[in-house]
Order: C-alpha cells, then structure tokens, then sequence
C-alpha cells in the first residue's frame, strides 16, 4: 500500500477526519508531532510542523485548508516535501446524533499523486464512526486505486480507542489508543498506534501538541 493522506489534525483528541466544527466563525491552527501517523501509516521519519484554516457558517457548511511537512527523500534535495489539503461540506445535529458528509483532497508538492474522498462521519454519545470512499490518482497512464476507510471510535473524557480498517484496492487495520487534554491554551496529546503487516506491521508512540486561534 502506498504513502496515505492526512486530513484536518484536530490534535487534542489524536488525528481525525474534518467533521462538524465546534462554532461557526474563522479559526486558525499552529502544531507538530514528534512522528506524522495517519489511520494506522508512518507518514515521516520523524517530526512534522502543521497548520490550517478553516472556516464553518452558522448553517453547518464548513470549509478548510491544512498543510504538514512530510519527507521526500526521493523526490527533493532537501528530502522535504509538503502536503496540503483542501476539504469542505456539512454537518448537523439532530437530538444528540451528530452527522456531515464532506470532500476531502490531498495534494503535494513533489508528487504528482493525489487523494480524494468522500467522506461520511456520524457520532452519537460518546462513539463515533468514519466511512470514507477514495481514489488515488496521478498523471496520464498512471493505475488509478479506488479504496474504502472505516473506523470506530469511543471517546471518554480525553481519552479515546480507534480501530480503523482499509478495503477495496487497500488492505490493511490498525488500532490507536490516546489521549488528549489541554494546557495553558494548548491542546496536547499522545497515542499509542499498533498497525498490521499490510500497513508496514509497525507500532509506536506519538507525542502532539497544537494552538487554535478563533477570530
């Protein structure tokens, strides 16, 4: 399976699909990681810088842009590349059941491969769940990949367990228990990732911590 997009680090509780925001308004965000993990595979041999923009109406479109370094070390002199994604759609909720549906597209600038989902979120108490429909796709002549993404999540004051599993075109599951808490108004967390040999059979320990800036 080849190198997977990110999408909208909501840093506090892990890594997450875009969903419903919070408040309506403009909102920025500043982070990094100690190791870029993404739905269970190794995105860098090391730190990432991240950060993004999003905004979201009182009607419940949202729209957003997000960026992470990532290495390259085929693709650049520096052995550095960025990713940058682009997402928007809606989201509501009704009698405690929560639910968007949104595009997400992942780009980058030493490659000319690229992303797009369609992405499905519902959350109801405290579990949640991600269905998302993608396509890898590249220049002319490339083999086009069409693969589907599903994860459950439970979440209980900070802490939270995903399982998360790839079908179609992709293979592969791994599980990611964390937890998130906040700190003199920054938002901090760890998790604990474990994947199958189809997501390279790795396991490790990631350290993130965030800033948002509501405007």
């Amino acid at each position: 399976m080849m190198m997977k997009p990110m999408t909208k680090a909501l840093i506090a509780a892990g890594l997450m699909s875009a969903s419903v925001a919070a408040n309506a308004g403009l909102s920025a965000n500043v982070g990094a990681m100690s190791d870029y993990w993404f739905r269970g595979l190794d995105q860098t041999e090391g730190a990432s810088v991240m950060g993004g923009v999003d905004y979201a109406a009182d009607n419940g479109i949202y729209v957003g842009l997000w960026a992470a370094s990532l290495d390259a070390p085929d693709s650049s002199d520096d052995g550095e590349q960025v990713e940058y994604d682009i997402y928007g759609g809606y989201g509501n909720e009704i009698g405690g059941f929560s639910y968007s549906i949104g595009y997400t597209g992942y780009f980058y600038t030493e490659s000319d491969i690229d992303f797009h989902e369609l992405n499905l979120n519902f959350g109801y108490s405290f579990l949640s769940l991600e269905v998302t429909f993608g396509t890898e796709d590249g220049p002319s002549g490339y083999d086009e990949a069409d693969y589907s993404f599903v994860a459950l999540t439970g979440e209980y004051e900070g802490a939270y367990l995903t399982y998360g599993e790839f079908g179609k075109d992709y293979e592969g599951d791994y599980v990611e228990l964390g937890y998130g808490f906040s700190y003199e108004g920054l938002d901090m967390g760890v998790a604990y990732i474990n994947a199958d040999e189809d997501l390279g059979d790795g396991s490790t320990v990631t350290f993130s911590i965030s800033k948002t800036f509501e405007f």
